[in-house]
């Protein structure tokens, strides 16, 4: 009995010490080349299109693949990831439920370009997950965390053009995380959205260049 009482402390530590060290790693920094984050794409993207963004901001693909394989060497789950990733700006649903009813999608497109987001450069923030429960599962998300004053102003500017063109819908300008998403327990990529997160209280470790 002492034996076996002795093993079962022994397995106990053990499972602490794997748990400390595989949470020690989560916490580490993601790092990505400069490249990686230096050069963005603003993009519509049609409702047919996956994804949950009517207006998009995408980077290289390399940094899609690139912090998926980091995920992946941490935590050793299998996941998916996807097609494009591509940073929201615009939902496909605040399209649909306040902005449609008086813009049409190119208008929400030059008031982007009139804000400066074209050439914007989103700086990198952090890497954070985020879980749900399904049924029978848990989901989860991992997510990139950036930072784009041009969004924000873009994001303004068009609750006043929608405003000045009459739009009486409720469209919330304010407080919309930038984020990309990296990988998932499923290809439903567009029904985490919306999305509330934040880099003051989701971020799991920090995504910097080097």
């Amino acid at each position: 009995m002492r034996k076996a009482g002795i093993a079962l402390v022994a397995l106990a530590v053990l499972g602490w010490l794997f748990w400390r060290t595989v949470q020690s790693s989560l916490a580490e920094p993601y790092v990505v080349d400069a490249g990686m984050v230096a050069e963005w794409t603003l993009a519509l993207r049609g409702p047919m299109q996956r994804g949950a963004g009517l207006l998009v901001l995408q980077p290289s693909d390399q940094l899609r693949a690139e912090l998926f394989q980091q995920i992946f060497n941490r935590t050793m789950e299998s996941m998916t990831s996807p097609t494009v990733a591509a940073m929201p700006l615009v939902l496909h649903a605040e399209y649909r439920d306040a902005l449609g009813s008086v813009l049409a999608p190119p208008d929400v497109l030059q008031v982007a370009e009139e804000s400066g987001v074209s050439a914007a450069a989103p700086a990198p923030v952090c890497i954070g997950v985020v879980r749900r429960e399904g049924s029978g599962t848990t989901r989860q998300l991992y997510y990139a965390i950036f930072d784009a004053p041009e969004v924000g102003r873009f994001r303004q500017a068009l609750a006043r053009r929608y405003a000045e063109a009459g739009g009486t819908a409720a469209f919330e300008p304010d407080g919309f995380p930038l984020v990309v998403p990296i990988a998932a327990s499923d290809a439903e990529f567009a029904s985490w959205w919306p999305l509330d997160v934040s880099a003051e209280t989701d971020c799991l470790a920090p995504l910097v260049t080097g």
